[in-house]
Formats: C-alpha cells, structure tokens, sequence
C-alpha cells in the first residue's frame, strides 16, 4: 500500500518553488484592497434610535381608542416618507445628489434616496432610522430631519385616529339620541291616548268605579224614596180629594135643607195629633230612620202648616168681620191641602226625573270606566313592548355615551400628547468614519484573500506541472530504482546573474510590501487623506 503520510516538507518545497508568483499575487492583491479603501467614494452612515413611549396616563383611567399596531404605523409613515414628494421635498431642502441633479428623472433620484433609507425594528418597543450619502455632516442632519418626520406624524396619525373614534361616536350618538327621543314621543302619544287604561290609573279607576256604583245605589234608593213618597201623597191626594167631595155634596145637602153644619173636625190624614200617635206607635217596632217614621214626620210638618194656615185665616176672617162657617173653614183647608200635596208629587217627580237622568249620566260613567279596566291587559302589553324598546334603545345609549366621552377623553390625551409617543433617545450624530469602504473590515479581508489567492496559486500551478521535482515521482511513475542523480550543470556566471535577479525580485518585492504596510498603517490610523492628496497633487502635475 502507498504510504497516505502528509509530508509538510512537500508542501513547503510547492511554496518555496513558486515563492515569486505567489507573493506578487499577494501583494497584488493587498494592493487592490488598499486602492479600494483609498480611492473608493466613501459613504458614510447615520442612524437615530427612536423610542416608542407608552401612554403618560393608567390606561384604566384613559383607555386609548388608537388600535393600530406600533407595526402598523410604521408602515403607514414608512410609505409617507418614502413617497417621491416627501423624498424630492428633502432632496431640494439638504441639496442632495448635486451631480445627479438635472441628469437623471424626479423618480429616479427618488427611488435612489429610497434605497438609500433603512428602517429597522430592533425590538418591541425601539426602531431605527439609517440613510446612507457621502456628505457626513449631511447624513446626520437628513437622518435626523427623518426621524422628527416620524415623530410628528405619529402624534398626527394618532391624533387623527382619535378625532376620528370620537365623530364617529358623536355622529352615532347623536343619531340614537334621535332614535331615543322617536321612542319617547311614542310612548308619551300612546299614555296621553289611553291615559285612563295605563296600569298606574287601573287602582284609581276601580276605586272611582267603586264611587259609581255607590252613587248609583244611592240614587236607586233616592229615586225608590221619591216614588214611596209619591204613592203616598197620591194616597193622600185621594182621601183630601174625597174628603172634599163629601164636604160639597154635604154643604149642598145643608143649603138645600136650609141649615148649616160642620163639625169642624180635621180628618185623621191633617190631624197633627194623630199622626203624632201614629209615630209614637210606629217607634215601638221601628228607629226614627225607617221610610215610614220620616215619611209621617214629613207629614207631620205639613199638617203643622196646614193648621197653622187654617188659624191665619181665621184671624183674618174675624178681623175683617165675616162669619166664617166651619164647612167653609174645612173646605178651604182640603183644596189647600190637595194644592200642595198635588205640588209636592210634581216635585217629587221632577226630582225622579232629575235622578233618573243622573243615574243615567253616572252608569254611562261606570260604563266607560269598565272599558278602561277591560282594556286594560292590552295597554299594558302594548305599553311593556314599547318600553322594552325604548329600554333597549336607551341601554345602548347610554352604553355608546359612555363611548363617547371615553373617546373624547382619549382625543385630549392625543392632543396634549399624553398618549403613546414616538421619541428620538439617540439621535444620529455625524460620522467620523465612512461606512462603506470600511478600512478595519477590508484591509484584513484583503489580507486573508491575498494569502488565500497566492497559495491557492502554488497548489494550482504545481496541479498542472507536469514536470519531475523530486526522485520519488520517477520512481513511482516508472517503477524502477533511480541509480544516479545528475545534478544541472549551471556556470558561475549563471548562477550570479540567477542570484542578483532574485535579489532584485527580492528587494521590489520588499519594498513594495513595507510601502503597503505604510499605507495600511496611515488607513487604520485615519490619516490616508494626506496620501490622496498627495496622489492628486501628483496627477494633477501629471496632467
């Protein structure tokens, strides 16, 4: 088996055999790498930290109507300020892009800008804002004007988003309030037309039909009363009426017979005083309430009057001189006693009518308030479905001026910016290092890609080579021991020329390598400006 051993000193020799193409393409190389770090426009980059602040007031004070994600409203000022009138707005302002200016579209330098500007969201509540140009000073002042862009509009955005809530709210509030007052007058109209049917009057309406019938009642036994009063003095009409005919018949028997009577006894129905009996007798079984002990005082007043005129006339008669015959006297009593007891049943019956047509009037108001009694259940149902409504309607009023004043309140806090805000903690400062070309990364990649690059050459060049460089090669190719090894045969004129060539080789290579060291050395410590003016001056000269 073949020995699979790595042999360093194989690889050292591959090294050491291309040594001076190797280290031309290493300090080639390192040469592009520093021509890139000098030469190269150097762009410098601004960055501003900005702080998203939370609301200044307890959100279980003053709940915050602005829903939009901290995302979201990035996006929203993101599409802002990247659009062309916003970028030409900042290019003419900070005087950017002067060589491209007049060669190039609006839209063009627009979206040259646009590329140029990166928004990144570091965490949950912190972004950052970074634009890229050649004038350091510039960078700043544009990465700054930036962010106070993104501040401002954030406090518009949710400034706007709240008035927003809030006229929204307003519109729909005022519209319920409208709805709500539609349901009042409803139920105002409804009340006013069934005022007496509402449930609060169905107490009041049974006690007043209560009052009707009792007057009703009353007015049946005032009425039942005037008619027994009526019988009564129609009984007594009779008897005064026959009383007088027997009277007429006898005072005419007398004339004819040519001689005077009279008795002059009052009949049993004028005779106070047995009507006085009558009531004393009647008080032994009745009270002095009952129909017939008041229908007898009545009776009992009359026959007072009647005695009391009988004796007035009679004076009379006697002051005037004339004989006044007992018949005459009892006649003249009878027809006065008819006369009135005829005008006491008119009046009885008048008041009869009068009370009929009360009780007429007051039936015909018990009728109604049965009707509203029956009616009742169906007001109160259709008065229970429009105040549901109107509960509903006044819940969710209520529910949305709650709203109202909530987002009133959350406009306010926008407006006096004690809500959540967009603040600038870092802001961008003006560069002293260029971000692009960026020495301290470069000149060691350019390094590492030199020395990558030039033994990558080595190993490359001896890959395709396809002469011997050793003994073992002839040996493993051939198969067959090398006996003698014939060293070149070189003069010592050639073997001078050989070394003073590689000295020279030697010696530019040396000094070209400490010149890029130098170079190197003025790049890492910031003073390669003296060299490119230098190198101007120099061209300038040259040209």
């Amino acid at each position: 088996m073949q020995n699979t051993t790595i042999d360093i000193r194989q690889y050292l020799f591959i090294l050491r055999r291309r040594w001076i193409s190797s280290i031309l393409v290493f300090l080639v190389v390192v040469a592009g790498g520093i021509s890139y770090c000098l030469f190269w426009p150097k762009t410098y980059l601004a960055t501003a930290l900005v702080v998203v602040q939370p609301q200044k007031v307890p959100g279980k004070i003053v709940q915050s109507t602005v829903t939009t994600r901290i995302e979201e409203r990035l996006q929203i000022i993101t599409q802002q300020v990247l659009s062309r009138t916003r970028l030409i707005e900042i290019i003419d302002r900070f005087h950017l892009y002067p060589k491209l200016k007049g060669k190039v579209a609006p839209d063009d330098l627009a979206e040259r800008m646009r590329k140029d500007i990166t928004i990144k969201i570091t965490r949950k509540n912190y972004f950052t804002i970074s634009f890229l140009y050649s004038d350091p000073k510039a960078v700043a002042a544009v990465t700054n004007a930036l962010a106070a862009f993104y501040v401002d509009s954030n406090l518009r955005l949710r400034e706007q988003d709240a008035r927003g809530t809030a006229r929204f709210l307003a519109r729909e509030l005022a519209r319920k309030k409208a709805r709500l007052a539609e349901w009042e007058d409803k139920i105002s109209k409804f009340k006013q037309e069934h005022l007496h049917e509402l449930p609060e009057a169905q107490d009041k309406n049974l006690m007043i039909m209560d009052q009707l019938q009792k007057r009703i009642d009353a007015l049946s036994y005032n009425m039942y009363l005037e008619r027994g009063a009526i019988n009564y003095q129609e009984q007594i009409l009779a008897g005064i009426t026959n009383e007088i005919q027997k009277l007429e018949l006898k005072k005419a028997w007398l004339r004819k017979q040519g001689v005077g009577s009279g008795s002059g006894k009052e009949s049993g129905e004028t005779d106070p005083k047995a009507i006085e009996k009558e009531i004393e007798r009647l008080r032994v079984f009745y009270t002095d309430d009952h129909p017939d002990i008041q229908r007898l005082k009545r009776h009992l007043r009359r026959a007072l009057a009647l005695q009391k005129a009988k004796k007035a006339r009679e004076a009379k008669m006697k002051k005037q001189g004339k004989e006044l015959k007992p018949e005459d006297l009892e006649l003249g009593s009878l027809q006065e006693s008819r006369r009135r007891t005829a005008e006491r049943i008119k009046q009885s019956k008048e008041r009869i009518k009068a009370l009929e047509e009360e009780k007429r009037r007051v039936e015909a108001e018990l009728a109604k308030f049965q009707r509203y009694v029956k009616n009742g259940p169906r007001v109160a149902s259709a008065l229970e479905e429009l105040t549901r409504g109107y509960d509903v309607e006044k819940k969710a009023y209520d529910s949305l001026y709650a709203k109202a004043q909530e987002a009133n309140m959350a406009a306010n806090l926008e407006r006096t910016q004690r809500g959540e805000q967009f603040e600038v903690v870092d802001p961008a400062q003006v560069p002293d290092a260029p971000y692009r070309p960026d020495v301290k990364k470069a000149l060691p990649a350019t390094l590492a890609l030199g020395l990558m690059m030039a033994v990558g050459l080595s190993f490359g060049l001896n890959y395709i080579d396809t002469s011997f460089t050793s003994i073992s090669q002839v040996e493993q190719l051939s198969e067959f021991p090398v006996l003698v090894v014939v060293p070149p045969l070189i003069t010592a004129e050639e073997s001078y020329h050989r070394r003073h060539k590689l000295l020279l080789i030697g010696a530019v290579y040396s000094l070209v390598f400490l010149v890029e060291i130098a170079v190197i050395g003025l790049l890492l410590t910031g003073r390669a400006y003296m060299l490119k003016n230098a190198f101007g001056k120099l061209m300038t000269l040259f040209t």
